[in-house]
């Protein structure tokens, strides 16, 4: 049976022992630690070991990181406390499931900072916030402006399970939303146990299928390797990652690269406008084992993007498991629908699923007519 959030005993495994420590111990530098919140105000821990003090749960926030705001409105359980975001935040919104739950999103300003995430404060003031969350790890000038202007800043690092999971503990103190927090986690340590627990998957004859992920458009090819957070999903879901030898994320890669790597399914990343018809299409990948037996797919798009870490990652997850075996992923379409209903209060109809999935997109790839169901 899939898992779904939804309650249950904290504890009661030994990933969750692993939550209960997180939140309530230093267990790293990426976990917040003696944490507090009241009358007397909130104080915690960032990523970064940085100390934030709020005089209460934060209530106007602003959010730089491109997934901060979606996990901010998921882990708050409304879109009331979000304020200002990056505008990469607001595209994933207009084009995704978020914006049709929170239609108030639309309006709230997306100009609070540049692309390389320098604030912008004329529009930050201008929404009087008392928090901003900002990166922590792109140099202090992104953050200077912020501190010396007096408001609360809480500094996230990104790009592992481990600091998604720490980012969600993050939020739910700051918004005094810990019951929520540890709700998401709960369940994304419940799904990776089942993942772990099945064999790989093997192809006809008998090898690991190997995955490559790519982003961008048709005639600029970029690739994550071993440290993307890409490498982690695909090896949690069974397969072997095509691109194990590059290292980093988004690296540049030339279609003869690709050919040479010859994988067996290729995901088209949600930061480009590449779909599995283009590459259908392109004679230069013809030959492709991929292509050839249509396994080229449009990662899905719901409350944010499916291929980065968030809180909607052990969704990923369970579907790419599907892709890379063959499957149809039977219940996944009531997985992700109880699994908005508590993020975001709005339960997804059949047409909605069918946009989150990419159902348009991937019409043509194999086993996808009725994917879900």
């Amino acid at each position: 049976m899939r898992s779904s959030i939804r309650p249950g005993r904290l504890c009661a495994t030994a990933a969750a022992v692993i939550l209960c420590t997180s939140l309530v111990t230093a267990c790293s530098s990426s976990t917040p630690q003696d944490a507090s919140s009241g009358k007397a105000g909130v104080d915690v821990t960032d990523l970064t070991g940085a100390r934030v003090h709020l005089d209460q749960t934060a209530q106007r926030v602003v959010t730089i990181p491109l997934p901060a705001a979606s996990m901010l409105v998921a882990v708050d359980g409304t879109a009331d406390h979000l304020v200002g975001m990056n505008s990469a935040s607001m595209t994933a919104i207009e084009n995704g499931f978020l914006g049709e739950a929170y239609p108030q999103l639309l309006d709230v300003p997306s100009d609070v900072a540049g692309t390389d995430f320098a604030p912008n404060m004329e529009s930050i003031m201008r929404t009087d916030p008392d928090l901003v969350i900002q990166w922590g790890d792109e140099g202090s000038g992104v953050v200077d402006p912020l501190t010396q202007s007096g408001i609360p800043v809480a500094q996230i690092t990104y790009g592992t399970q481990e600091r998604i999971e720490a980012i969600t503990a993050l939020y739910g103190e700051l918004l005094g939303k810990q019951d929520r927090a540890r709700r998401i986690v709960d369940t994304m340590h419940e799904r990776r146990a089942e993942l772990e627990r099945r064999e790989p998957a093997t192809t006809a004859d008998g090898t690991q299928p190997s995955v490559l992920y790519l982003r961008g458009d048709k005639d600029a090819f970029n690739a994550n390797g071993t440290n993307s957070y890409n490498h982690f999903t695909t090896e949690l879901a069974g397969a072997r990652d095509a691109a194990e030898k590059v290292n980093g994320s988004s690296v540049a890669v030339s279609p003869e690269q690709i050919l040479a790597w010859d994988p067996d399914v290729i995901l088209l990343g949600n930061f480009g406008q590449m779909t599995p018809e283009d590459l259908y299409n392109d004679p230069r990948f013809a030959e492709l084992k991929a292509v050839q037996n249509r396994q080229v797919y449009k990662v899905p798009l719901g409350g944010y993007r499916w291929d980065p870490p968030s809180q909607e990652s052990s969704l990923m997850w369970t579907w790419l498991a599907a892709v890379v075996r063959g499957e149809s992923a039977p219940g996944l379409r009531e997985m992700i629908a109880d699994d908005y209903e508590f993020l975001y209060n709005k339960r997804p109809d059949d047409t909605q699923l069918d946009q989150i999935l990419q159902t348009e997109a991937n019409k043509d790839s194999a086993n996808y007519a009725d994917f879900g169901r």
